[in-house]
Parts: structure tokens; sequence; C-alpha cells
């Protein structure tokens, strides 16, 4: 090993060098005559030929000798495992243009292909992948799924158009820089203007303004909706998957979406009696440690649970005992888990009411497990998108994590909801749903919400937050439009956590009609957000009910025993 390489290790908190391994450069030719540059890493001594196979299928550069993924793939392989690391079509060295989300599925299905032929491959492959190397392998595993023992996906879901919308909103930050990323020359981050294209209107042309044109972006905001362009592009799952490991993080856009796979393997697993898929979930951002926590650190958890599930599932070594693994917010400690949602979790129910707490004189009304009286007021507040509330850490990519949100709490258009400090410490694990009747005298409007703990001192956590786009509410094929100040009743999923409110704390939820720019701006108007010139922009007064009638009620999955 190098001193560079050595220095790296102990930077990054990695143990250091277990075998010696050989690199060597292989150019994959396609059925279609493009050639894909992939490095096999391989260990030295021992019995190469019969050490498992592990593919990782990457966007990202891979033949420099510092790059990330390649220093993760020798990690990989000094572990003793064969390690294919390929390059997708388009990018780097390989061949072809890149078009994310098509090509994946036909290019991984024929390296698993090829790496069967060799005399060091076998059927028994390993799939690894972070961010969009995760959905590569999920495609890979839809193409020949034969081939594949084990999987293990970070911070990606099976189902692009997750990453690109929530609750019928544009996830804009995160949108753009990947739309950006995947432009044919992307530029480092340092030379693109993001906080100019995320301002500029209409929102279709803020590549361009941020730095260049990409098709990508322009692809995404063609389809608002989750029609077939979405549907072609999301790898279908095995009637028998194999084996699985999925790494997610509270403050990741993906995390919605790799719930859904969770879910889907557990089906699958039940229904074929086979091995349920294990669930780890972190203080993490696409992989990135938040909270002041050290990078390093996070690379090697990481790594570790990577390398430790396919220790177990293609070399037998003995399995741990739970499926699931969790950290705790507000507890800032690891809990295992038989299964997720927490079996134990049972939904507990608290009212939005207009009554006020005297102490706290922040709120506009209370959160309390008491419903509300029959002639309970309404909340009417102005919201102008020329203004719109700045987002605050949750799962904002560019400043992600558990940030205080005292400096938009104190604004106008932000409601804030807070129930009696607790008397004894609360534990909420699993998903958590908010149902809000609303009303607003513009066509159309956006209702987030963010559940928050407040601490003594008052400092005011995100824990997780949502979005609802009233137009596309349901997710039906048309859109669906307020009329008049006729309410309507919205549904909000505001992700899921696992989080110890401690005693004396508080429960707040925060309501508001903009989160930017974690979500695009809505211009509460019937034009298209994503073409509205700025004149097309409006002010509008929305109202929130909280009356018998029309119970706005936040749903937590309520632990008994913390």
């Amino acid at each position: 090993m190098s001193p560079l390489h050595r220095t790296l290790r102990l930077l990054l908190g990695l143990p250091q060098q277990r075998c010696a391994v050989r690199s060597t450069t292989e150019w994959l030719q396609l059925s279609d005559g493009v050639r894909l540059a992939t490095s096999v890493i391989r260990p030295v001594a021992g019995d190469r030929d019969s050490a498992p196979v592990l593919l990782i299928r990457t966007p990202r550069t891979t033949l420099k000798r510092l790059d990330a993924a390649r220093f993760e793939a020798h990690r990989i392989a000094e572990s003793g495992y064969n390690v294919v690391l390929q390059e997708c079509r388009g990018r780097g060295a390989s061949e072809g243009h890149f078009a994310p989300f098509e090509n994946e599925q036909r290019d991984g299905g024929e390296t698993l292909d090829w790496i069967a032929e060799q005399p060091w491959g076998n059927d028994g492959v390993g799939l690894f992948g972070f961010g969009y190397a995760g959905h590569a392998a999920w495609a890979a595993l839809a193409a020949a799924p034969d081939h594949v023992a084990a999987i293990a996906i970070g911070f990606h879901g099976r189902d692009p158009y997750s990453r690109i919308y929530s609750g019928g909103a544009l996830q804009l930050d995160a949108a753009l820089r990947f739309g950006l990323a995947c432009s044919e020359t992307p530029a480092p981050e340092s030379d693109v203007d993001f906080e100019r294209g995320l301002r500029h209107r209409p929102l279709c042309e803020a590549d361009r303004v941020a730095f260049q044109h990409s098709d990508t972006w322009r692809a995404f905001l063609a389809h608002p909706r989750r029609d077939d362009y979405w549907t072609e592009r999301t790898p279908q799952l095995p009637e028998h998957p194999p084996a699985a490991l999925l790494l997610a993080g509270w403050y990741d856009t993906a995390l919605q979406s790799q719930l859904a796979d969770h879910a889907a393997l557990v089906e699958r697993a039940v229904a074929s009696g086979s091995v349920a898929p294990e669930l780890v979930i972190g203080p993490w951002a696409a992989g990135t440690e938040v909270g002041g926590r050290r990078r390093g650190r996070r690379r090697n958890v990481l790594l570790h649970h990577m390398i430790d599930f396919f220790d177990r599932r293609l070399r037998g070594s003995p399995t741990r005992g739970t499926p699931v693994r969790v950290f705790t917010n507000g507890e800032e400690r690891w809990r295992e888990l038989s299964a997720w949602p927490p079996p134990s979790a049972r939904d507990s129910t608290w009212y939005l009411r207009a009554v006020r707490d005297a102490d706290s004189p922040i709120d506009d009304g209370a959160l309390s497990p008491a419903p509300p009286a029959p002639d309970e007021a309404p909340k009417r507040f102005r919201a102008d998108p020329e203004d719109p509330v700045p987002s605050l850490g949750g799962a904002l990519v560019s400043a992600p994590g558990p940030a205080d949100q005292r400096s938009v709490e104190s604004r106008a258009d932000v409601l804030c909801y807070s129930s009696s400090p607790l008397t004894h410490d609360l534990l909420i694990a699993g998903p958590v749903h908010l149902q809000l009747h609303v009303a607003s005298n513009t066509p159309d409007g956006d209702f987030t919400a963010k559940l928050v703990d407040v601490a003594v001192d008052g400092t005011a956590t995100i824990v997780c937050d949502g979005i609802s786009r009233a137009r596309r509410h349901g997710g039906g094929e048309h859109d669906v439009w307020f009329e008049g100040d006729t309410p309507r009743q919205l549904e909000i999923a505001l992700s899921a956590t696992v989080c110890l409110f401690r005693a004396g704390h508080r429960i707040r939820l925060e309501v508001a009609t903009s989160n930017f720019p974690r979500f695009d701006r809505n211009p509460h108007s019937r034009n298209c957000p994503t073409s509205a010139a700025p004149t097309a922009f409006e002010a509008a007064q929305l109202t929130v009910l909280h009356d018998a009638l029309h119970s706005s009620q936040l749903t937590l999955p309520t632990i008994a025993d913390c």
C-alpha cells in the first residue's frame, strides 16, 4: 500500500489493507457495439477464482487512482472479493450516450452475462451501489435475476419518479442538481450558480441560467405525473428477489422510495418463504452524515454494513439477529427492530386545535389528543410566492439535517401547532401522516408540513416533512382546482422517522404553503408551475380548518414502551 493510500485510509477512518489486490481494465463490448470501461479488481493471494463477485455500475469516473468509487471498490476487494467496477454508458471513458435510467437494465444484464462467462465468474454475484449506482443495481437485477445472489442498495429507490417529485411537487433542489450532473459535460459544482438557477422563473430555464442546457432536467419537468415515461424507467422486482440490504437516511430524498422497496421485498419474501430483507436507516443524507458527525466515520460505517451483509449472504458468515437497524433521533443511539414499521407501534391521533397555549406565544394553535369543538375557528393566512418560506435542513440536498426552525416559525405565513410539554418520554417510529382540511381563494396551492421537536430551551428541530400540491392531489390524470373557498381534504405524507421526544419537550406541527428550494414554488394560478413567468404568480389567502366537521389531524406511530 502506498503512503498516500495509507494516509487516506487513516483520514477516512478505514482499517488498513487486509490483503493485496490487483486491478486490470477491460473494455466490455455490448451487443450494440458500445464499449464500457470495466475494471476488474481482484485479491492477489488465495483462491481468487472461487471468491464471491460484486458488480458496481456507476456514473462516476473510476479510472483515476484516487476516485472515491474506485477507492471503495479497492476496499471491498481487500476483504476478499472479486470486484467488477464499471462506468455507465456515456460516462467517464465508456462509449455511448448517457441517458439517465434508460440503458442500465440492458447494459447491466449483458455485464452479468459476461461475468458468468469468466473463469472467476459465477451465478452468485452480489450487486452494490450508492445513489444512481443503486438504480443501476436494481436495473441489472431486473435484467438477469438468475445471476444474482444478493443486492445492497444505498440512497436510491427503484422508482426514479419519487426522487424528483413528492406529493405532486417538484423536489427542486435535488432535481436541478441531479439534472445538471447528468449533462453531457457536467461541470464542477463550483462552476454552477445553483442559487441563481433555483430562483429563476420560468423554472424550465433554470438549467441554462445555472450553467447549461440539460435534456435530463427538461424531461423531468415535462413529466410531472407518474406516467409511462417514469414507468418505463422503473425496474421491475423479480418474483423471487435475492437477499437484500437497503441503506437509507432520515434526511435523504430517496427515503420514501426505499421504504416502498422494502415493503415490496417483505411481501415477496413472505409469499416465497425466502429470507427477509434487511434495512438500515441512519442519520444520513445521500450517504453523508449530518448533524456535526464525521464524514470519514460515516463512510466506514456504510462499508462495514455492506461488507458484513455480503459476508453473510455470499460466504455463509453468521447472520445477525434482527433484520432492521435504525438510528433514533432525539436519543442519538441505534435500535434493533424485528420489522419495519415496528409491529409494536400504534397510531395516535393529535388534533389541530384553534386554542392557543398562553405559555407559548409563537403558537397559532394547539396540537392535542382531544378532538376539536364543533365551532372551533379556522386559521387564515396570506402566502406570497415572491417571498417563499425558506428551507432549513431536513431533506434539503444542499444543506440537509436536523436544523433549528425558529427563524421560519416567526413568519406570518407559517402556522405552528404545539402540544403541551410532555409529561413523559414519547417514542414515535414509523410513517407520519397529516390529514388537513383547507381552502384557498386561488385555483391552486401547496400545503407543506413539518414535524418538529421543541426542546425546553425553545430549540425547534425538524424531524421530517412533506407536501401536497392541491391540483395533483390523489395522483389522477387531471388537475383538481380549489373552487371559491370550498374546503378540501388533503393528505400529506411526512415521510417516516424514529424519534424520541423527551419529557418536557413539545411536539410541534408547522403548516405553510412553501418550503423553498426543497420544493418548487406554486404560482397559485392555473399556470404550469415550471413554465409560469413571474407575472403569473400571485399571493393567496389560505385557510386551515379544525372544527369537528373538518378535523385536521396528525397521525403519529407511537411505541408505548421506550
